[in-house]
């Protein structure tokens, strides 16, 4: 039974998830063409039925009988190091937020074709990105780190580790393809990273928060679209 949900499990993440989330995220933007009500709203709470379910699984492995260590879900090999890494990165990543703020309008316009779609434009949809962008930090870590990393030590015995981190990589980058090659590709390189420091820390808890942090900054960057905001104001006046 283990076997089989680890093989069902590899096969979503690397040839099952790429295809599905370009199907996903083309509907969304023919939802939202559409003027439906809600539509991100909705496609925010799949996501995290989808995440919530990736993770399940993953601890579902666990307790079928593959340690915890290979799996990444231990305490890191030295907590004063991996704090000190994780405070450097967070004021990186706020820095920059706060950076880019006042150029927020014209990176909406630069993203539109690619994350673009994702990113939330009401103060109703901000919580529930909030939300996607935690549950990718743990799901998108315990699947294509810790898992995946795993699963190629098992069966491709003959990879090394830099081999195997970037199979790893090439495979979470393709798993963003919705967001075009030149998306993927950072994305990939981002999946380098987070191996580096998984790697480094023994730990999938560095990954995870550095992970989210990376996707919650978009709430940072991003305020509620001024239309929005006066639209939200109205309602609620009315």
């Amino acid at each position: 039974m283990t076997s089989f949900l680890a093989h069902s499990l590899a096969a979503y993440a690397v040839v099952a998830a790429p295809w599905l989330s370009r199907i996903w995220i083309e509907k969304l933007k023919q939802q939202i063409a559409a003027g439906i009500p809600d539509a991100k709203v909705k496609f925010y709470r799949s996501l995290v039925v989808e995440q919530i379910t990736t993770t399940v699984l993953v601890l579902a492995l666990w307790r079928g009988g593959i340690p915890a260590s290979k799996l990444g879900l231990v305490a890191p090999h030295s907590w004063p190091l991996s704090c000190l890494v994780l405070v450097i990165i967070l004021t990186a990543l706020v820095w920059s937020s706060l950076k880019l703020r006042p150029k927020a309008e014209k990176l909406r316009l630069r993203l539109k074709d690619s994350v673009g779609v994702l990113l939330p434009d009401t103060n109703r949809e901000r919580p529930w990105f909030g939300a996607i962008s935690v549950g990718a930090g743990i799901s998108e870590e315990f699947v294509f780190r810790g898992f995946l990393l795993y699963y190629f030590t098992v069966y491709l015995p003959h990879l090394n580790t830099l081999e195997k981190v970037l199979l790893t990589s090439l495979c979470f980058g393709l798993g963003h393809i919705y967001q075009g090659w030149k998306g993927a590709i950072g994305t990939g390189v981002l999946g380098l990273i987070l191996a580096g420091l998984y790697l480094m820390s023994g730990s999938l808890l560095l990954p995870v928060l550095v992970h989210a942090a990376i996707d919650y900054r978009a709430l940072l960057i991003f305020p509620p679209q001024p239309s929005t905001r006066i639209a939200e104001s109205d309602a609620q006046s009315a």
